[in-house]
């Protein structure tokens, strides 16, 4: 390649230059975004000018992350798709992968949080293929910031997990800062505030360090929030100016949108309210600027509450476009408080009937959104990861005695709180007769109780033989010998291991029992069910693909052309998809393990406009199942999976979905060896 000039006439333009230039820019892109948009322009002129791609394709990554974090959204859209393409050309995984992580942010800030799953998943199947840790760790934080996003604070913890032990382990402190300070916000959701403060600290502590100006200020932000939760105002306030200072001077908007709004709360909280509304409007203006519809809701909500006793009219009219924007994005974390708000709002009116019927959406929406009982969800998550953790460090080092009783100290707890369960399930057998969810109580009564029996058994067994390794270990400890320790800390591990895989187990059971305990009387709205079917199929997919590499399957689907919307509650009608989805997925696989030669897994998704009313078809290829087991697919219980992978209410609850929910049908259809189809019919 002959070497060009610049514009001076002295430096030899080569490909060493821009990757030098690509370089610096990636480094600097968190902790110094201005030098990193420069540089990354400087990249993209010198790398179109002597034809090279790959520098090119670095260079508009870079730069579409620059924009970002200036909410230019448009922009860098625009950007990345160029450099999409040329990776695709280039074949150049890695950067697939950032691009794709990047569009998953982009669409969680507009509020289209399936689109934001689809793109990150897509960017973690990358990751997990090359390897690539750091990239992993960024994966698993922006996956748990959706999911929290969306409400779903046990999948927010869960992935946020995931991702920490992989930053540490490769002294990622960027990494590691953010799912530290994603951590914090979980923990402040749930009210813990104590742990939050701690998970903020150490992340702030870890953006000063490297200089990370960005998550400084929102790590600031975020302890001045939990201040003021606390009732702290005059200590709160400090926390958010510098925070403020800060985004201002690097130009965050969102991050000043976010400041300006809690600066105004502590100035409506000291009863200066002129002061308040000058920065939440303020903050209202970046907020619809950058295009924050979430954000925008939030300063309705606030204002509906400010203006409900002295103007309860203009406030009715701030949270009805409050409510518009929250059911625009789903943010049911949000719609049920605007609900809520909405009934105290309406009394003052003296609309007592309209009051109610907010009051009783918004009630029903927050059992809905706290239904995965969030505080039960963090301690069993704690208990798995400190039992994991344990394992590899028994691995590394010699168990210590100490942490072995703490060990079997927090066994004990999670066997108490298995034991609570079974008094849990005899609770949910009152609200099973009132909902009459199954039509025979003793037969439902039987079957729970015969299916939490087993875990309970292998719990109490396994902690049992524990306790007696345990004083054995100590013994041998004493005794000098090492080998004997070394092999009882090895069945002690596994007996834990076990622990916890059982008691997963019987989490599960009654998280099924609860969920077909709850009644289908969801709010009903038009919906696009080939839209739905089409989402749920890609993330059913993407997120099997991202526990398991090696599936691969062909997907299919023939929706009929102008298909109208029909009135359903979409929340379930996309647990029963996914339901289905996800046993079409099983079925392949399991198909696949037999070694057929020139087997090709395909999952059809199909949607028709029948006399009896509107049809999806769900068809696998599949192992298929014979006449005796497909009599009792919808039954409580049943299950063709082997000991521990179902808990046979996936269908059962579907079928109450479509049949009790929405007065429809599903039927099953299949054939041995060849494959499986399941038919929703819902009334036009």
């Amino acid at each position: 390649m002959t070497n060009q000039k610049t514009d001076v006439g002295e430096t030899p333009l080569s490909e060493a230059q821009v990757n030098e230039l690509n370089r610096l820019a990636w480094n600097l892109r968190v902790i110094d975004s201005n030098q990193a948009f420069t540089l990354s322009k400087k990249a993209i002129t010198l790398a179109q000018q002597i034809h090279y791609q790959q520098g090119l394709a670095e260079g508009l990554r870079t730069l579409g992350f620059c924009h970002i974090r200036l909410s230019r959204f448009t922009e860098a859209l625009d950007l990345l798709q160029q450099a999409l393409r040329l990776f695709e050309d280039l074949l150049h995984e890695r950067g697939l992968s950032d691009v794709y992580e990047y569009f998953g942010i982009i669409h969680r800030s507009q509020g289209n949080y399936a689109a934001s799953l689809d793109a990150l998943f897509k960017s973690h199947q990358f990751r997990q293929q090359l390897q690539y840790k750091e990239g992993l760790a960024l994966s698993f934080y922006h996956i748990g910031v959706t999911y929290k996003y969306l409400g779903d604070f046990g999948n927010a913890l869960h992935y946020s997990l995931q991702g920490l032990p992989i930053a540490r382990e490769i002294q990622a402190a960027m990494p590691e800062s953010y799912l530290l300070n994603s951590l914090g916000g979980i923990y402040l959701e749930t009210h813990d505030y104590e742990a939050a403060l701690d998970y903020y600290n150490q992340s702030l502590t870890l953006r000063q360090r490297i200089g990370d100006q960005w998550g400084e200020a929102g790590c600031l932000d975020n302890i001045g929030t939990i201040l003021l939760q606390q009732q702290k105002a005059d200590t709160a306030l400090p926390f958010f100016e510098r925070g403020l200072v800060i985004c201002t001077s690097v130009g965050d908007q969102k991050g000043q949108g976010n400041t300006l709004l809690h600066i105004g709360k502590i100035y409506q909280q000291a009863g200066q309210t002129n002061v308040a509304l000058d920065y939440i409007n303020q903050s209202l203006t970046i907020r619809k600027s950058i295009g924050d519809k979430k954000g925008q809701a939030e300063i309705g909500l606030f204002l509906g509450g400010l203006y409900q006793h002295t103007q309860p009219d203009y406030a009715l009219l701030l949270l009805q476009e409050s409510l518009q924007l929250a059911k625009t994005i789903k943010a049911s974390d949000l719609i049920y408080k605007i609900y809520q708000m909405l009934a105290e709002t309406l009394k003052q009116t003296g609309d007592f009937r309209a009051a109610l019927t907010h009051f009783e959406l918004g009630l029903k929406l927050e059992k809905e959104v706290n239904s995965e009982s969030v505080n039960q969800k963090l301690l069993n998550l704690q208990i798995a990861h400190q039992v994991e953790q344990a394992r590899k460090e028994a691995e590394l080092y010699q168990l210590r005695n100490q942490e072995l009783a703490a060990l079997v100290e927090e066994i004990q707890h999670q066997k108490n709180a298995l034991n609570q369960t079974v008094q849990e399930l005899r609770n949910t057998q009152a609200q099973l007769i009132q909902k009459e969810k199954l039509a025979s109580l003793g037969e439902l009564t039987a079957g729970i109780a015969h299916e939490i029996q087993n875990p309970l058994n292998f719990v109490n067994n396994f902690s049992e033989v524990s306790v007696e390794l345990l004083d054995e270990l100590k013994e041998e400890a004493q005794a000098g010998n090492t080998d004997e320790v070394l092999a009882i800390a090895d069945d002690l591990s596994q007996n834990l291991q076990k622990i916890t895989h059982h008691g997963g187990r019987a989490s599960s059971i009654v998280k099924g029992m609860l969920q077909h305990s709850r009644a289908s009387n969801g709010q009903r709205e038009p919906t696009d069910l080939n839209a739905l079917a089409d989402e749920y199929l890609r993330l059913a997919y993407h997120g099997l693909r991202a526990k398991d590499k090696s599936f691969n399957c062909a997907l299919e689907t023939h929706f009929a052309l102008n298909f109208p919307k029909i009135s359903v509650v979409s929340q379930d009608i996309s647990r029963v998809l996914l339901n289905l989805f996800n046993n079409g997925f099983y079925a392949t696989q399991q198909r696949v393990k037999q070694g057929e030669a020139r087997y090709q897994p395909t999952l059809t998704v199909s949607t028709e406009l029948t006399d009896s009313g509107i049809q999806i078809r769900v068809r696998d290829n599949g192992m298929g199942m014979a006449d005796a087991v497909r009599a009792k697919i919808f039954q409580p219980f049943f299950t063709t999976k082997p000991t521990g992978e179902g808990t046979g209410l996936g269908l059962s609850l579907g079928y109450d979905i479509i049949t009790k929910g929405h007065g429809g049908t599903l039927e099953v259809e299949s054939t041995e060896a060849e494959g499986t189809e399941f038919i929703v019919t819902l009334p036009g």
